[in-house]
């Protein structure tokens, strides 16, 4: 009967192996399971930065392309919109010369984008309080009064007339035929005579803000001054680079003075002729001197790189021409009128600072993580943008 019992236990030697074996084999299991536990970790992570640099690459690439105007406005200037349909600044609100440091950097970027089948109007009378009320007439036969052609209030509209002047301003009502529109007062960067026209605009601007509550880098959209929203947060870094036509205008003369045209920018008045309203002389205006009677660019050319495309560097954004001259108010650099593409390169972080290191290669802002298998390393895109107002 002894032997038996003892046959059936363990002895104590016995059980301590056992627990030894059983302990090491969980202390293996946990050392395969760790690697992988770091990497669930990371994985939502990554998968996070991932998806917020797709929405913030898709949002600033979307108001890009569409920058420019349809071709009812380009029309009106015989050639590419004679106004900028991309600024190197952050615009929103106020006049253009008074942005801090001057609208020449790679760092935001403002969209004014007048969309295809934007309500679309021309000055009935010439425009030159700028608290009074702009009476329009028609472009068409779509009437005023239709909600298609409608100037809506609370909307921005585009005021420019060819010469390379043009003026953002609010519609605060519409009189019920649509011929009346009155608007918030602001600084005009000229009168405007009759016939220049005007359009539903939409100005967005893009620009990168650390928030003071959680110094976390954000990029914000502002559509006028008392509209500026969050885009994407962690957002390390955002360049632009502007690209554009490598060649100095000209002025493509035609038998029909009507069919006059430049390759890209303002016409300028015919020889002999002065426009009062700006500080050239005369034949002159913010892209074109005169020689020997004849127009001569004011903007060099450019050895051409990407595309056939020159690049333009935000030096080149500052130096002038003016337009429409450089008293004006919402007076802009003429180089930026050959801009035809722009390059994004926006960088994205992850969110926790635990699954950032200490590489500055890697990060652009150090996280706590130590081990390999928890980084998210920063997520950069480079990609390029055709505004929709090409030259032609």
């Amino acid at each position: 009967m002894v032997t038996a019992r003892r046959a059936a236990g363990f002895t104590l030697v016995e059980l301590l192996v056992a627990a030894a074996v059983t302990l090491a084999a969980l202390g293996l299991a946990v050392l395969l399971l760790l690697p992988s536990a770091a990497a669930f970790h990371a994985l939502p992570e990554a998968v996070d930065a991932q998806q917020r640099l797709r929405v913030a690459v898709q949002t600033l690439a979307d108001s890009i392309r569409g920058a420019g105007a349809s071709p009812v406005l380009e029309s009106a200037t015989r050639g590419a919109p004679a106004w900028p349909a991309v600024l190197p600044c952050r615009l929103a609100g106020g006049p253009l010369a008074a942005v801090p440091g001057g609208c020449a950097g790679s760092e935001a970027i403002t969209t004014l984008t007048v969309a295809l089948g934007a309500p679309q109007a021309a000055l009935a009378e010439a425009l030159t309080d700028p608290a009074g009320p702009l009476r329009l007439a028609p472009l068409s036969a779509c009437a005023l009064s239709a909600p298609p052609c409608r100037v809506r209030a609370g909307s921005q509209v585009l005021v420019e007339d060819g010469t390379g002047a043009w003026d953002i301003l609010t519609v605060s009502a519409v009189s019920a035929d649509g011929a009346l529109v009155e608007h918030a007062g602001s600084s005009l960067s000229r009168p405007y005579k009759a016939g220049a026209t005007v359009a539903e605009v939409e100005a967005a601007a893009y620009s990168l803000r650390v928030e003071a509550a959680t110094n976390v880098p954000v990029l914000r959209r502002a559509t006028g001054p008392s509209s500026d929203l969050p885009v994407v947060d962690h957002v390390a870094a955002l360049r632009l680079e502007y690209f554009g036509v490598a060649g100095a205008p000209l002025v493509l003369d035609d038998a029909d003075a009507n069919l006059r045209r430049t390759t890209y920018g303002p016409l300028p008045p015919q020889a002999g002729l002065d426009d009062p309203l700006d500080a050239w002389a005369a034949g002159e205006n913010c892209l074109f001197s005169r020689a020997g009677g004849e127009p001569v660019a004011r903007v060099a050319s450019l050895p051409a790189e990407r595309l056939g495309l020159a690049r333009l560097p935000p030096a080149l954004f500052a130096d002038g021409p003016w337009c429409p001259d450089a008293g004006a108010p919402n007076r802009y650099d003429a180089d930026l009128l050959r801009v035809r593409l722009v390059r994004v390169v926006l960088r994205i972080e992850a969110q926790s600072s635990s699954v950032r290191g200490l590489s500055s290669q890697l990060f652009s802002r150090p996280g706590t993580s130590r081990e390999s298998a928890r980084l998210v390393p920063d997520l950069e895109a480079h990609v390029d943008v055709a505004i929709r107002n090409g030259g032609r």
